[in-house]
């Protein structure tokens, strides 16, 4: 089968595609394939009896399933987008190869693109894996503005998507239940729990300030913040607004420094960004009692970057190794992040696990309707309740989004900064270090 192709490197490229034994055996090579044959293992699923005269469905005449994606492979985002990767690949390596709808045993083939975080790129992507590529599923790109211009052409060609990309209410008022499922919580949710946390806290903190950066999502972090604020006893004194792909956050250092007497700040953004954040904080003495990095503090390229400038950086996490869910495959996270190291090289993030997760919904519908039918798999996913699955029970609402209390707060703590959760009690594996020592104070 030949496929134009954007390869890691964002550079066209147009090749015959064969099947390879493994998906990394290429990285970074000119000849690196977006176009991936694969297959997938699915135990039990309902046969399905074509009837006599009537055509087979296309996935039943080719002899494979076919899962379509993009995502910002280069840019900003690439170290996110390695993560959503290597969950999606680990769907394919978990399930053996091999996919079972109605009575045949299917080959799966993935073709992945590289959007390069650009809405109108995502938007024609989408369009070419529906009719070009033809692909039965299509998982979600990241960022808001991306995930809701897949889905709009989603919508177009009446396909269903599930996403793990974007946490924004506009993905739920837009597409949300009738075209783009959601496994990731709503970012109104995100905070909550790391304020409650604060509260309690002696001395109580008073003044908070929040970065914002211009993704939907990030703003609806901040906005649940001001409005939860008061309620715990809290001002909200100051937001400094950033363009997603800001690159200098010293000045964001300085308002912060000359605003004087800010006790905690929520940093809503990405891992680049905090990275850059934390490193003009230490380099300006800038030491609030608390500094929230937010949601991305997990990423692996955090640690790397920060070492020890990361120690007692707090954080909410949607997903850890040490939480105890379990699906069909494995018997808990660790057992899961443990393959995925082994087989990755590296540990997962929450991403890779929801990732993982999206195809084995996939799955499971597809397994239970017989069919790739969008509709029917659609009917599947709405009427799921409480699902085990290794990302958590999963229950979507009407509008298809994955239900959830808010996330567990986790701090870096030791002269080798390791993760503890510190709250909520039941999963606590610490206690908090607050306030946080001045960085001339540590060791």
């Amino acid at each position: 089968m030949e496929s134009t192709e954007t390869n890691v490197a964002g550079t066209p490229a147009q090749e015959n595609v064969a099947a390879k034994p493994a998906l990394d055996a290429t990285v970074g090579t000119s000849s690196r394939r977006e176009f991936i044959k694969t297959s997938v293992v699915a135990a039990g699923l309902t046969s399905a009896a074509y009837l006599p005269g009537l055509a087979k469905p296309a996935w039943a005449q080719k002899g494979v399933v076919k899962f379509g994606c993009s995502l910002p492979l280069t840019g900003s985002f690439e170290q996110v987008s390695k993560l959503y990767r290597s969950g999606y690949e680990m769907w394919w390596d978990t399930v053996n190869r091999k996919m079972r709808i109605g009575d045949r045993e299917l080959d799966v083939e993935w073709v992945f693109y590289d959007d390069e975080f650009n809405p109108a790129r995502t938007a024609q992507l989408t369009e070419r894996l529906i009719t070009t590529d033809k692909v039965d599923f299509i998982v979600g790109t990241y960022g808001t503005d991306t995930v809701l211009a897949q889905g709009a052409v989603a919508k177009r060609y009446n396909r269903i998507t599930i996403q793990a990309g974007a946490a924004s209410r506009r993905v739920d008022e837009e597409i949300g239940g009738s075209t783009t499922f959601t496994l990731v919580a709503n970012a109104s949710v995100y905070p909550k729990l790391a304020l409650e946390y604060l509260a309690t806290r002696t001395p109580k903190p008073k003044r908070l300030a929040t970065l914002t950066f211009d993704d939907a999502a990030y703003k609806e972090m901040t906005e649940s913040i001001i409005a939860q604020a008061p309620s715990l006893g809290m001002e909200h004194v100051l937001d400094i607004y950033n363009p997603v792909n800001v690159q200098d956050l010293r000045p964001a250092v300085l308002k912060l420094k000359r605003e004087g007497n800010i006790d905690v700040v929520y940093f809503t953004g990405h891992d680049v960004p905090l990275i850059k954040f934390l490193q003009e904080a230490a380099a300006l003495d800038f030491h609030p009692q608390a500094i929230i990095g937010g949601h991305l503090t997990t990423n692996p390229s955090v640690k790397a970057a920060l070492g020890d400038k990361l120690r007692d950086v707090f954080g909410v996490t949607l997903w850890l190794p040490q939480f105890k869910y379990k699906d069909k495959y494995f018997a808990d996270c660790q057992a899961f992040a443990d393959k995925h190291r082994a087989l990755k090289g590296f540990a997962p993030t929450y991403h890779s696990a929801m990732s993982y997760t999206v195809p084995m919904l996939y799955e499971m519908a597809a397994r239970e309707a017989g069919t790739t039918d969008n509709e029917a798999i659609r009917k599947k996913l709405l009427a799921m309740k409480a699902v085990p699955t290794i990302w958590g029970p999963v229950t979507f609402n009407e509008r298809g989004r994955i239900q959830s209390g808010g996330m567990p707060v986790i701090q870096w703590q030791g002269k080798d900064p390791a993760l503890q959760v510190i709250f909520p009690k039941e999963l606590a594996t610490a206690e908090g270090v607050y306030p946080v020592p001045a960085g001339s104070k540590r060791g």
